[in-house]
């Protein structure tokens, strides 16, 4: 979603006539008019001001400002969801993004034809929701993270709802579900619960891996799909490096980047307990908020390393019960 927020600074508010390169809902690209100045990373060169310093106070978790007097374009895409010929449509189409080496994308699979090139005086935004749907989610997930490591005060990854919700491992699992009986008779993706998967994902990343391995989707079984999942989620897995290194919004001048939309003055305990001008002063706030924002959600991604004893789900997978043969009684 593209927003326009109203800044608290005037030195914010020049208009310079850039481009914003764009990807709507309905597949068409779009061209939109954004100012240059503050945009927030989570990898830039350097980091001061007193909102890093109130944050290591109020968090523990510093989140960093940073300036870029370069930016020129965007181009964005989101909601890409694992379809990896969708992302690679994209980039034909992109005027600052490219592939190193031009391929069809059913035979992109090796590291050096995922390798992606962002143009000089371009920036890139993924918008959130980067997995699942599709059969092309380690690939994508590869692509975004390496063109971030090796571009990443100019690449700028969010946040979706479908990214964030495969942290119910670590959150909701507890002690119990550890001992989780050996055989079930219903399939584990089916089950309510942290568990939980829509059938076109678990079957979409059983077509991706029998892809990548060279095989046939009937030779990848349950455990295999459920294992890519949780080492996904792992130190080194794409998906917890993807986790690692998104944010939840990204500001480039005054265009506001988020997954979904923004709530105002949403009903906490910290929103009712203020006053009329401390809410409108918030509002005004754009960059505070965004940074607070940012810091929050970095705290919550830590528990990942707090929380450990998910790491050894694995081993205790059910096992699909094998139907029982037709006859008689």
């Amino acid at each position: 979603r593209f927003f326009w927020p109203k800044h608290s600074s005037p030195a914010h508010g020049c208009r310079c006539n850039r481009g914003l390169e764009g990807v709507r809902g309905d597949g068409e690209e779009a061209l939109l008019p954004h100012p240059l100045g503050m945009f927030l990373c989570c990898c830039p060169p350097q980091a001061s001001g007193a909102i890093v310093e109130r944050l290591e106070e109020d968090f523990s978790a510093p989140f960093y400002v940073s300036y870029d007097p370069l930016v020129r374009n965007v181009t964005y895409v989101s909601d890409v969801e694992g379809q990896w010929e969708y992302f690679c449509n994209f980039v034909d189409h992109s005027k600052g993004l490219s592939f190193i080496v031009p391929s069809e994308p059913h035979l992109r699979r090796d590291a050096d034809l995922l390798e992606l090139v962002l143009e000089d005086g371009w920036h890139f935004v993924y918008g959130g929701d980067a997995c699942d749907k599709g059969s092309g989610t380690l690939r994508f997930l590869e692509a975004l993270v390496t063109l971030k490591r090796r571009v990443p005060d100019r690449v700028h990854l969010l946040l979706g709802n479908g990214d964030i919700n495969r942290l119910c491992w670590a959150h909701e699992l507890n002690s119990a579900d550890l001992g989780a009986p050996k055989e079930v008779n219903v399939p584990l993706w089916t089950v309510v619960g942290p568990f939980e998967f829509d059938p076109q994902d678990f079957d979409g990343r059983r077509e991706e891996l029998a892809h990548l391995e060279g095989k046939f989707p009937h030779e990848i079984n349950d455990k295999d799909v459920m294992k890519s999942y949780m080492e996904g989620l792992k130190p080194g897995g794409w998906l917890r490096e993807y986790l690692q290194v998104a944010q939840l919004c990204v500001m480039l001048g005054e265009t506001l980047f988020v997954d979904g939309q923004v709530v105002a003055l949403a009903q906490d305990e910290e929103a009712v307990a203020r006053s009329a001008e401390e809410k409108e002063q918030a509002d005004l706030e754009m960059e505070d908020w965004c940074t607070r924002l940012n810091a929050w959600a970095r705290s919550r991604l830590d528990d990942l390393d707090a929380k450990p004893a998910w790491e050894k789900l694995l081993d205790q997978i059910p096992k699909r019960r094998p139907a029982a043969s037709g006859g008689g009684g």
